[in-house]
Parts: structure tokens; sequence; C-alpha cells
């Protein structure tokens, strides 16, 4: 079957995976369809994109949520005391389109707002308006142990974009949009409206560095002053430092796991989809002059 032609078949099945209740069902239905790629005839019942989508579901099968969220650090929230004028501003900067809004603290988030219910306000001349005096939209809450894909059938299934992850104290511990599930299943998902990626590295603290894993080595280099190219000659493909890190894991890694490098530096996990690393820590040893 070309790739070109919409195999119908398969997105029936697709859809009968989230229509599904029972999550072993899920896997024993992604599990057939995954043995039945290839039919009697000996062609190839769906396009290798496909079995690639039906792959990424059986793998994050047993994923939780606390694994794939937005962590407490990175939320861009909003305190609901603040004005129109200053949500709306802070939408343009980040490039979001949904904003978590909270009371007193990251802990007492009462729902979300979208840039349409301020481009309401702005229309009317409300731009001073506290943005309390809006209704918010209402937010679910999720415990961070629900799996993946019941987080993503149930956000389906109520039509919520958002979801805040809790712990078992009730404290704010991520964010979940349903881009996020999704790109578990599809891979990174961009939009005309996505800002431009900036190969950002930046230091943290000493022998601590953030990176984004689309950073060339030569960028990382004038930060860090660890020239990682030299290190891997006979790769001269490798350009950027989630290439380097893919190379010395020999697969995509988890979010959170530490990739042991040559000369005492360990690589962090920090963001990370199906098909790609996404952001890295890089955590220099004390015999770091082996790779200089």
């Amino acid at each position: 079957m070309s790739d070109e032609t919409p195999n119908r078949g398969f997105c029936s099945y697709f859809k009968n995976i989230f229509g599904s209740k029972n999550n072993e069902d899920v896997r024993e239905t992604i599990e057939d369809l995954i043995e039945e790629a290839v039919d009697d005839t000996g062609h190839d019942e769906f396009s290798e994109h496909e079995q690639q989508l039906l792959s990424n579901l059986l793998g994050i099968k047993d994923k939780k949520a606390c694994r794939v969220m937005i962590p407490r650090s990175d939320i861009i929230a909003f305190q609901k005391k603040g004005t129109v004028e200053e949500l709306a501003q802070i939408m343009v900067e980040k490039g979001h389109s949904r904003i978590p809004v909270y009371d007193e603290s990251l802990d007492d988030i009462t729902g979300f707002l979208h840039i349409i219910d301020l481009a309401t306000c702005l229309l009317k001349g409300q731009d001073k308006m506290p943005v309390s005096e809006i209704k918010i939209n209402p937010i679910k809450v999720a415990s961070d142990d629900i799996s993946v894909l019941d987080l993503l059938k149930d956000m389906q299934q109520n039509k919520t974009h958002m979801a805040v992850i809790v712990d078992d104290y009730g404290g704010v511990s991520g964010l979940v949009t349903i881009e996020d599930l999704l790109e578990e299943i599809v891979g990174d998902i961009e939009d005309e409206y996505d800002l431009e990626e900036n190969h950002i590295i930046t230091l943290q603290e000493k022998g601590y560095f953030i990176a984004d894993a689309k950073a060339y080595l030569d960028e990382v280099k004038e930060v860090t002053g660890i020239d990682f190219s030299r290190t891997n000659e006979d790769d001269d493909e490798i350009d950027t430092i989630g290439g380097y890190v893919f190379e010395l894991a020999q697969r995509i890694p988890n979010k959170g796991e530490i990739i042991k490098g040559r000369g005492g530096i360990s690589f962090k996990i920090l963001d990370v989809d199906p098909s790609r690393i996404k952001k890295i820590m890089i955590m220099l040893g004390s015999d770091n002059d082996n790779t200089k």
C-alpha cells in the first residue's frame, strides 16, 4: 500500500482503539494488528507509518501521565488578579493559546483561559479588567499515576484540552495538554503559530547545563567548553547534542533517564517524544579534560 493512500481500515481500527473502555482490550487489539500487518498474500496491510503509530501506541500502554507532563517548574500560569492585557502579552510571548489561571498559588489552579476569551475582552476595550472577572473554563484534575491512554480517552470524551496533574497530597506536580498526549503517538506536532525554536544552552549551576537537543555540537562547545565532536570522530553525521546522546544510548531514552558519557560526563533526559530527544541536562564530571 502506498503511504499516500489513506487506509480506511486502519482509521477504523484506530477509532475502535479509543472507543474501548478496557486497557487490556486496547493492548490485545494493537498486538493483533501488528501481528497481522502482513496479510496472507505477503503484502503489507498497513504502511510503515501506520505500523509505527501502532508500535507507539503499544509502547505507551503502561506509561503514566507523570512521564509526559510539563513539570511544575516549567508551567506557564497566570495569577487571576492580573489584567486581561497582561495575560494577552504573556500568551503572545510564549505562543500559547491556553493558559491555566490560579488563585493564591500554583496549587490553587481554578481553570484556564483561551485566547478567544481574551480577544472578546480586548475588542470590548476591557484590557484593564482583572482576569478574575472573566468566566474561567474548568480544567481537569488527574492523578500523576493515571496512564497516558486513560487520560487521553478521558480528555477526548469530555472534550477538554488541558489537565492538571497532582501528586498523592493534592499538590500540582505538572500539566498535560491533549497535544502532549497525542505527540506520544504521532511525534512532535507543530503549527504555523509555534514560535521558532532557538538552540538555547544555559548554565544552571557550576557543571550543569540545560540544552535543546537540536543544539549543534559547536554551539554546545562554545557555552560549555567541551568538544563532543572530537570524541566521536568515527561518525561525521552526528552534529547535534541530541544525536550525540542518541548514539551513546543506541535508542530513544526515557524522560528522566541518565545516560553515561565519556570523561565523567552524564546526560539527563529532560524532555523526549517517541521519535526524538528534545531537551537535555549536561552534567560535567571532575575529569572532563578527556573530552577537550
